[in-house]
């Protein structure tokens, strides 16, 4: 009865097998570069302002070198990542009743994201959205790179989590 319990518990544990990934991400196999280009303002996107371009693509590279051991490249990665901003717009919420006023404004930020394997073969064509709340006594312009920051977390992590994140 020994005998068989051993058997059956080394038959078990060499039967098991655990996927785990140090680098944060399922990289695909064989991939070693990823390009993430330069994310432009789309004109469904008026009032986004060239600090949105800029911080938001890097603020995407970053959470990929942060997160896998890919290196960057500026052509024929082997993840490719191409989009453009198409939503940029601020709302006003939580309108108070005795004035009639916003007493807050929302940011949103929408990109659109297309992520290749191999330069060619498109894995997903994805819109991705995300937005911010603020006090509307602050002056927008003054914490628009605080606002983008806090989006551009976000983002990042739902554009990394929905291509290398396997959720």
């Amino acid at each position: 009865m020994k005998l068989f319990f051993h058997i059956s518990v080394c038959t078990l544990l060499v039967g098991c097998t655990i996927n785990y990934s140090f680098n944060g991400g399922k990289v695909p196999h064989g991939a070693e570069t990823i390009q993430i280009d330069y994310f432009p303002i789309s004109s469904k996107a008026p009032l986004a302002s060239g600090l949105s371009s800029q911080s938001f693509t890097e603020a995407l590279r970053d959470v990929f070198l942060a997160q896998t051991k890919l290196d960057m490249v500026s052509d024929k990665g082997d993840l490719v990542f191409q989009g453009e901003i198409v939503t940029y717009n601020i709302t006003p919420i939580n309108i108070s009743s005795s004035s009639e006023t916003a007493d807050q404004n929302r940011l949103t930020m929408g990109v659109q994201v297309n992520y290749y394997l191999g330069g060619d073969s498109l894995i997903f064509d994805r819109q991705f959205k995300r937005f911010a709340d603020y006090d509307s006594n602050k002056e927008f312009t003054s914490i628009e790179e605080d606002l983008l920051a806090e989006i551009n977390d976000q983002l990042t992590q739902d554009i990394f989590n929905a291509s290398l994140g396997d959720w």
